[in-house]
């Protein structure tokens, strides 16, 4: 093989997997055995991935938050647009998350419990410091609810 062709199929291997704010394709990492019940361990884990199917058949991963609350995760997605994974999470809710190399399937639901929303509110708040992030003027939040999957995505 010429140094041209695996050059090439390096960079889209690369390519595949999200970073900062580039999005991906598919997420390799080690498939987690068995389902997730208490996502704990997510408490200080800043970023991590989710993969999501468009509607054409291909895989689309991105970065994003998460917080831990009673042993559940949750995702958000903040402003007014509502971003690709939203909008392939409504169509199909099953996804996979990335968390420090491993693999996790997911269903992925809106949290429409304004209550719970609130209380996110306040673990995102603390989790990443908002007002840092943000400043004055905080952006308003969607948040989903991560379980684990009945099936493979």
């Amino acid at each position: 093989m010429s140094i041209a062709v695996l050059l090439g199929i390096g960079l889209l291997l690369a390519a595949c997997q999200p970073k900062d704010t580039r999005p991906g394709f598919w997420l390799t990492g080690q498939r987690t055995e068995g389902t997730i019940q208490d996502w704990r361990f997510t408490k200080d884990v800043d970023e991590i991935f989710v993969e999501t199917r468009t509607w054409y058949g291909l895989r689309h991963s991105t970065t994003i938050w998460c917080v831990e609350l009673d042993g559940g995760l949750y995702i958000g997605s903040y402003d007014d647009d509502v971003k690709y994974w939203e909008e392939n999470v409504a169509r199909n809710p099953e996804a996979r998350l990335r968390i420090e190399g491993r693999l996790h399937d997911v269903t992925v639901t809106p949290v429409a419990n304004r209550e719970l929303s609130e209380k996110l509110d306040q673990r995102y708040a603390v989790k990443y410091d908002m007002a840092e992030v943000f400043g004055d003027d905080l952006p308003a939040w969607r948040y989903y609810l991560a379980a684990p999957a009945e099936t493979d995505p």
